[in-house]
């Protein structure tokens, strides 16, 4: 107190500001995810080269870095003020990113129109997928049977090892037949390269659900085909990993939550590059800059908003094996007799969901 009074008021009140100034920005920099943060800054400097290069009227990468960083404290003074505001703009709308890529498109109209037509692809690419695996079973099988046959296995038990491959009724067989096939694994004698195709489509088709259930979209189809398959698909799937998160280990919740973080950030690099690619053609068209090279420009913001979809499902894909293993926690604490854990308060963001809402 003596330290205090003895400064300068005026000294004492701009050191406050200062304090309360830093803690304001030290909550509000808390509440952004590093989700957010990477795709926010993509968007700030191909946004900031493009004005430039619209400016400068020409593509020239070394001319338009030097003209932005000429004045290195203006820039700052721009950028972050900017930077901030794309991840509070990007991270609140982080979730509806996730939403529109599964394909939970409700308005009339195109979005309609395009949902029932995507929908009605998936279910026959399904379809497709089921032939295609029937088809590659057969010829599989047609390659084994001899070898099965010259490895002295009953005629009986090497019909009713196609019948299982087939997904036919396995016909009646005697105790010591039933036993042999029951030991047998045709697959032992197959071509590699021919399970391999159907390892291929088996896996291709487990990744949708139900027909009744199928989703406009790949990524759509993945997480809604994950989540009716976990113990409590019938119920609430919106809180599945905040009330079985306490009972999976730290190392799977670790795994769950860089998981989703990648998730969010690639759903919305997404959409970012995607604004990119159409302000490259709003802000460089009419501006005499070659054609070709806009082009370019186009479709490489084009090419990375594919390649993060496909990143986006390569992350749902570890996302949801983190909820199978929550799932199996689950499972084996109902058969031992625990009580699921009973989760009181608000849910934080780390556990938030993002699949099905519209039970």
């Amino acid at each position: 107190m003596p330290d205090r009074e003895s400064r300068d008021p005026s000294e004492v009140i701009a050191a406050e500001t200062v304090a309360g100034l830093s803690a304001f920005v030290a909550k509000v920099l808390d509440q952004l995810s590093l989700s957010a943060w990477l795709p926010s800054a993509f968007l700030t400097v191909a946004g900031a080269f493009l004005l430039q290069f619209r400016a400068q009227r020409s593509l020239n990468l070394a001319d338009a870095a030097a003209s932005l960083t000429k004045h290195p404290a203006t820039v700052l003074i721009l950028a972050i003020p900017v930077l901030i505001s794309a991840t509070l703009i990007t991270q609140a709308f982080s979730f509806e990113a996730i939403r529109v890529l599964e394909g939970y498109w409700h308005r009339p109209g195109v979005a309609s129109i395009a949902r029932n037509l995507m929908i009605r692809w998936n279910v026959r690419r399904k379809s497709s997928l089921q032939t295609r695996r029937m088809k590659a079973h057969e010829k599989a099988f047609a390659h084994a049977r001899p070898r099965l046959l010259r490895g002295n296995i009953a005629p009986e038990v090497v019909n009713a090892l196609e019948a299982r491959a087939l997904g036919n009724p396995v016909p009646s067989l005697n105790p010591a037949q039933r036993a042999q096939f029951e030991k047998m694994n045709w697959r032992s004698k197959c071509n590699a390269w021919e399970l391999a195709r159907i390892d291929h489509l088996l896996a291709a088709a487990e990744n949708y659900p139900e027909d009744s259930r199928i989703l406009p979209t790949r990524l759509g189809n993945l997480m809604r085909a994950t989540e009716d398959r976990l113990i409590l698909g019938g119920e609430d799937l919106e809180g599945f990993a905040l009330r079985q998160g306490d009972l999976a280990s730290e190392r799977i919740k670790q795994q769950h939550d860089q998981f989703r973080a990648r998730l969010d950030m690639y759903c919305i690099l997404v959409f970012v590059s995607g604004l990119l690619a159409v302000l490259t053609l709003a802000l460089l068209l009419g501006r005499s800059i070659n054609i070709w090279a806009i082009l370019a420009l186009f479709g490489g913001f084009a090419a990375v908003s594919f390649s993060s979809y496909q990143a986006a499902i390569a992350s749902a894909k570890g996302y949801c094996v983190a909820l199978k293993e929550m799932d199996r926690a689950s499972r084996l604490s109902m058969s031992v007799g625990q009580a699921p854990p009973q989760v009181v308060g608000k849910p934080t963001r780390r556990w938030l969901r993002i699949g099905d809402h519209s039970r």
